[in-house]
């Protein structure tokens, strides 16, 4: 599969380019449902490059976590395939069975959730190098060494030994953070990450996110700040009712949605004119 290479001309103008290199994530025909009733992926379709940050909004129901959670393969899907760096990495042959997973090309993908998930029992120290000596292979010295490296960098070294009941909300998300990193993964996924935070911490996640942002990490956000989409994304991608209804730049899709679903979400959330 090709890959389209964006270049901006001016704020209303994109043009694009196709490159023989394969997209970073492929995401082809998904389908995903919780019983009849509930289709959350219907046909999904959609293609990401390695310096992407792809934001992911829309209204309650519409895919955006479930499109996460099969991302790490938390969750399987009943139809299409998902393609991680060319190769096949989630696939469903045949809606009666389970979708297969390649379990190597998981581990190099992190993930962040909503409510933290950190060990109570474990100390900030333990929670980072759990993975990485149980899956990863690494001795507990070398995966100490990278957890204070990534502590350090979330300004965070000087809780190495505490709990996570010790913890502000946002230090918990910015130690969760930190966790999903030691695998030193290609690609992280935050699902909702500030939405349980209140303004002055997610304003320290933001903080890191935008950092890693700046280090080129590719990324998928769910998000239901607007605002912060804006900042962030390379791209912003519009999903309802279990499908993509638009995609574009944050500025483009924003300020001159072209889809009247859209532009309604989006009168609803940032009041537009």
């Amino acid at each position: 599969m090709n890959v389209q290479t964006c270049i901006e001309l001016d704020p209303a103008s994109v043009a694009c380019e196709t490159t023989g290199e394969p997209a970073f994530v492929e995401f082809r025909d998904v389908y995903k449902s919780y019983g009849e009733n509930l289709v959350v992926m219907n046909g999904m379709t959609l293609d990401m490059r390695a310096d992407d940050r792809l934001v992911i909004i829309g209204p309650s129901g519409s895919g955006k976590s479930s499109l996460l959670r099969v991302m790490m393969g938390l969750e399987g899907i009943q139809g299409g395939e998902i393609r991680f760096q060319g190769e096949r990495y989630i696939y469903s042959p045949d809606r009666s069975k389970p979708s297969r997973l390649e379990k190597k090309t998981q581990k190099q993908i992190g993930m962040v959730f909503q409510h933290y998930t950190l060990f109570p029992h474990l100390s900030v120290l333990g929670n980072l190098i759990l993975a990485p000596v149980k899956v990863g292979g690494l001795s507990r010295r070398e995966a100490t060494e990278r957890a204070r490296k990534y502590l350090a960098r979330l300004g965070l070294e000087s809780k190495l030994h505490a709990y996570p009941s010790q913890l502000s909300g946002g230090q918990k998300q910015r130690v969760a953070i930190a966790r999903a990193l030691m695998l030193e993964p290609k690609l992280m996924l935050f699902d909702e990450v500030t939405s349980a935070l209140d303004p002055e911490m997610v304003v320290e996640v933001q903080s890191v996110m935008m950092q890693l942002a700046e280090q080129k990490m590719a990324m998928i956000i769910v998000t239901h700040d607007m605002h912060f989409a804006r900042d962030i994304g390379t791209r912003v991608v519009f999903c309802a009712n279990g499908s993509i209804v638009e995609q574009g730049p944050p500025n483009d899709l924003f300020r001159q949605p072209k889809e009247a679903r859209t532009r309604e979400f989006l009168e609803k959330v940032l009041h537009l004119d």
